[in-house]
């Protein structure tokens, strides 16, 4: 043991208090020189909130942790300076100190982005987006080269969602939100903060213009922070938007436009809703997929003369495609961009398997009829 380190210990294992045994426990395991559960129970020791104070950390990394550093593993290294960045009275310094650690886990890839990802999160505290928007689209494209799920990606995701929901893009919060969720333990979140995320979630898929699959926040369980809340009409609202309910969207409206981003956005929210309303309709219809002007209007609540639009719209996004005759007001539509289902578009699809088998049946009985003649 280092005098150093010697010195250190000894000062705090005679100012005794709470931590009095864990200061031994870590001595008795640097001693015995046991790096991976001493890496273990300093991962856990960095959080104790009697250590959040002042330069407690700081001096526990200068005078203990860096000592052995080199020793355990560097992804685990990471993850235990992030804490102590925390306790920088200046993020430039914080700054400093992760680059620090980012040269001595260059090995690590994981190591690496870990830190590029700590470094990001002080970049958006401190309100420098161009440096976090950067950082952001360099580290994506190597996160999309990983072949597998790492505790890393979750870090990833929750910075970038943040990063645009600061900076109100809400298609690339909503994805990365998603992503975010789809990392972690959903039992893990905070009841507040699950409440908090599964709002904002909602408000961004609603409000987010190339979003027009509900049923997958539909069908999450963050969502159930919301249930029997006074927020239980954004999950109403979501559920009108996946099956274009156009009446229950009007229903709701004195509800919903007390929310400014959703009120300030209510051109966009009718675009949104007429359009998944022609795609649920088109869905229904199964193989006869020729829908009247006069139909898709009443369901819409649109004029005749503004279907062909809606419809150009439609095929424009990519979310149907087929033709418009003009002439005889139809809509011959053969493709619908698949989405997450729920149980009631369930049942229309079962239906219509079964309508096909039924088909196929039918077909097979007759041919067995009429083989006789058509062999001779």
């Amino acid at each position: 043991m280092s005098s150093r380190v010697e010195a250190y210990l000894n000062e705090r294992k005679s100012n005794g208090g709470a931590l009095a045994n864990e200061w031994l426990e870590l001595e008795s395991l640097y001693q015995s020189r046991l790096w991976h559960e001493l890496t273990l129970r300093v991962t856990s020791f960095v959080h104790r909130d009697e250590l959040q104070n002042d330069d407690q950390l700081q001096k526990f990394y200068e005078n203990f942790l860096s000592d052995f550093e080199h020793r355990i593993n560097q992804l685990a290294l990471v993850e235990i300076i992030i804490p102590i960045t925390r306790t920088f009275k200046q993020v430039d310094q914080a700054i400093q100190f992760v680059q620090q650690i980012r040269e001595k886990v260059k090995a690590n890839s994981l190591a690496v982005l870990l830190c590029d990802i700590t470094i990001g999160k002080a970049y958006l505290i401190t309100k420098n987006l161009p440096e976090t928007k950067k950082l952001i689209e360099d580290l994506a494209p190597q996160f999309d080269e990983l072949d597998h799920l790492t505790t890393v990606h979750s870090r990833f995701y929750d910075l970038a969602s943040n990063y645009y929901r600061v900076m109100g893009n809400h298609s690339e919060y909503y994805q990365n939100a998603l992503k975010y969720l789809g990392c972690i333990d959903n039992s893990s979140i905070p009841v507040k903060e699950k409440a908090e995320r599964a709002f904002n979630l909602g408000l961004a898929a609603l409000l987010a213009e190339n979003v027009y699959n509900f049923g997958e926040i539909l069908q999450h369980p963050v969502l159930d922070a919301l249930k029997d809340t006074r927020e239980q009409w954004l999950i109403d609202l979501l559920q009108a938007f996946n099956i274009g309910d156009v009446d229950k969207y009007e229903a709701l409206k004195p509800i919903w436009q007390v929310q400014p981003d959703l009120r300030m956005a209510e051109p966009i929210l009718k675009r949104k809703i007429n359009l998944l309303c022609l795609m649920d309709m088109i869905f229904a219809a199964g193989g006869a997929r020729a829908l009247g002007f006069n139909d898709v209007a009443v369901r819409t609540k649109l004029s005749v003369d503004q279907i062909e639009l809606l419809a150009m719209q439609a095929l424009s996004l990519g979310l149907i495609r087929g033709s418009i005759d003009q002439v005889d007001e139809k809509l011959n539509m053969h493709w619908v961009k698949p989405r997450v289902l729920d149980l009631r578009q369930v049942g229309t699809l079962k239906k219509r398997l079964d309508q096909w088998t039924t088909d196929v049946k039918q077909m097979s009985t007759l041919v067995e009829q009429q083989a006789g003649d058509i062999l001779s």
